[in-house]
């Protein structure tokens, strides 16, 4: 591994897109656990408030890294827009429908009303989540993308092969492995951020609800593990081939990662376990990320909301820079032959680029996080229908 400024920049798009997992990801869970454990509007009152003041904050993680990725790595931008885009139109209209439920649900007291958008929610949080892992394990498994200056046109770079609706259908098609690795990696994604909404519920609320959430951790826990170890368990039987062990030029390596990823390809073309080519560091971080599973349920069971908080970010920090290691220096794999992968240096901008870039991100990046982390202080208190009840007769009084 090098620590050159592609690394660096692949380093840092890995954490915003950990930082809005995991920002984001806690109120997508407590989205959908809102139509799932609260009983009365009150209640549901109290679940959307341990939200209100940070959820739209979240969402900055997402933009930020979809523009760092977009100036960083303009093809790795192009070939994810236009391979995910139906996928990803789809999670901007939930993210959009999501903001205007929370916004709308209290302009009226009309039981109908609140239902419809509490649906919204719900639906939105879901869909979200869902289609983001959906996303990842795609891109995983290998995405159908061919590099054409391997073909002599050096103008296009890289194409994306398929076309509307076929593209979106082999996305969530269980009948392809790509697919079906996708919608198993959606559903870990998915139980991933109920447990993780659970714990800020731990955390921001406490009677019933807290109660009714620590029974749902209590429940899917050992499915989200079972799902987490099916995965990568999964990922471990990926493998590239090499149609022409020349071409792997084309992935505009260094030379010495270039001859070592040269030197694990068999002699029928193939990278076997491409995704584990660190095995020591990424048995650790996967172990590493067990053990803070585990930490997790021996939290949520002692309704220690902050501790669960810590532990589940820590499991996904884990298990998100396994996933880092294992790409590497891949940044999309291509189902046609590694030679046609996205590489953070045949896919990254200029060096000039990722200069300026890291020199901004070094001075504006530490005061978003101050900030965001100012905003969590000044509103993390507990929330409860008592203090809710409060509210509503004091606006009435």
């Amino acid at each position: 591994m090098h620590f050159d400024l592609p690394t660096i920049w692949a380093f840092l798009v890995t954490v915003l897109i950990a930082g809005y997992i995991l920002t984001d990801g806690f109120d997508l869970g407590v989205g959908i656990l809102h139509g799932l454990i609260a009983k009365t509007d009150i209640e549901k009152r109290v679940m959307l408030n341990s939200i209100g003041p940070v959820w739209d904050g979240n969402e900055v993680w997402f933009i930020t890294a979809g523009g760092a990725a977009f100036a960083a790595f303009p093809e790795l931008y192009a070939a994810l827009f236009s391979s995910l885009y139906i996928a990803l139109f789809i999670v901007l209209l939930a993210l959009i429908f999501r903001a205007v439920s929370f916004e709308f649900r209290s302009k009226e007291a009309d039981p109908g009303w609140r239902k419809l958008w509490d649906q919204s929610i719900f639906w939105s949080s879901l869909i979200v989540a869902l289609l983001i892992g959906v996303a990842i394990g795609n891109i995983l498994a290998g995405i159908p993308i061919k590099n054409t200056a391997i073909e002599g046109e050096k103008l296009l770079g890289f194409i994306y092969t398929e076309k509307f609706p076929i593209s979106f259908i082999n996305l969530v098609n269980p009948f392809t492995f790509h697919g079906f690795y996708g919608l198993l990696v959606g559903i870990a994604t998915v139980l991933f951020v109920i447990l993780h909404g659970v714990s800020w519920l731990l955390w921001k609320t406490e009677g019933e609800i807290a109660e009714r959430a620590r029974n749902v951790a209590l429940k899917l826990w050992l499915p989200f593990v079972i799902m987490y170890v099916v995965c990568t368990g999964l990922a471990y039987t990926i493998s590239f081939k090499v149609s022409n062990l020349e071409n792997i030029k084309y992935l505009g390596l260094p030379e010495d990662t270039l001859q070592s990823i040269a030197s694990m390809i068999d002699s029928n073309g193939v990278l076997h376990h491409a995704l584990f080519r660190y095995p020591a560091i990424e048995l650790t971080l996967i172990v590493l990320a067990a053990l803070s599973a585990v930490g997790y349920l021996m939290a949520v069971k002692n309704m220690n909301g902050a501790r669960a908080f810590l532990f589940s970010s820590l499991t996904f920090v884990f298990a998100g820079f396994a996933v880092f290691f294992g790409a590497y220096p891949l940044a999309v794999p291509s189902s046609f032959g590694l030679e046609h992968s996205i590489s953070i240096y045949n896919g990254a901008s200029s060096t000039l680029t990722l200069t300026v870039m890291l020199v901004a991100a070094l001075i504006f990046t530490p005061i978003v996080i101050a900030y965001q982390a100012w905003v969590y202080k000044m509103f993390l208190f507990k929330i409860s229908t008592e203090s809710i009840k409060r509210e509503i007769e004091e606006a009435h009084g």
